[in-house]
């Protein structure tokens, strides 16, 4: 494993842990200060967060728990980097049971750094994981404002329904899908991202968790429309 002396050495405690999540490795979303949620999922992929760390003693908190009854023992591996990737540090966290698993980095950094948190659920197997996962940053750290200013529904998602194929969600309301069919949006429940959705003759109300894309509000893992990466 790749990492520099001076840098993240990996123990073992416990912790507590707030926003959205990334699909891009060359835009990841900046964490906040406190508890920052998420939700795992092998359909998905990968997710990114960043923190400016640094210079001083800094610390990383990562929590995973499984929310598929039927599995046994998931992992989920976090990786901390610097943007150059002139090191990396990989821990992997197990929820074994349906019980809460947790790890925590902790180093020391001589310098200012841009650090990036890659959280991956595991890839490739035969069923589908899918868990809650926290993390928490504390120490010589600062944090970059989220983004809360633009309408997160206006992009392009992936249609897991009805075969639309890629379909765009566009700032006038309207929504248009690769196989042409036609439609509109508009926010239900803004605060919570609740959106409902026409297109030809079906109606969807649906719910916008970043990294995901527009869910089922009722079930999370239920994904109607999945974000691009």
């Amino acid at each position: 494993m790749n990492k520099p002396a001076t840098l993240f050495s990996i123990c073992c405690m416990a912790l507590t842990c707030a926003t959205a999540q990334s699909l891009k490795p060359e835009a990841p979303t900046p964490l906040q200060d406190g508890v920052n949620r998420g939700l795992a999922d092998s359909m998905v992929g990968p997710q990114y967060w960043y923190f400016l760390s640094g210079p001083g003693e800094v610390q990383v908190i990562a929590r995973f728990k499984t929310t598929m009854a039927q599995l046994v023992r998931e992992p989920l591996t976090v990786t901390l980097y610097d943007e150059k990737r002139t090191w990396h540090v990989t821990k992997v966290v197990i929820s074994e049971n349906g019980a809460l698993g947790e790890t925590t980095f902790t180093g020391k950094l001589d310098q200012k750094r841009k650090t990036i948190i890659s959280v991956a659920p595991p890839s490739g197997g035969l069923l589908r994981t899918v868990g809650d996962y926290e993390l928490q940053v504390t120490g010589a750290v600062q944090f970059d404002a989220a983004d809360k200013t633009h309408e997160p529904i206006i992009r392009t998602f992936v249609a897991k329904v009805n075969d639309y194929g890629a379909t765009k969600f566009l700032a006038d309301g309207t929504v248009q899908a690769s196989n042409g069919s036609a439609g509109t949006w508009k926010a239900f429940d803004p605060e919570n991202h609740i959106y409902t959705v026409v297109i030809d003759q079906f109606r969807f109300s649906v719910k916008y968790l970043p990294g995901r894309g527009l869910v089922d509000p009722d079930d999370p893992t239920s994904v109607k429309f999945q974000e691009l990466r």
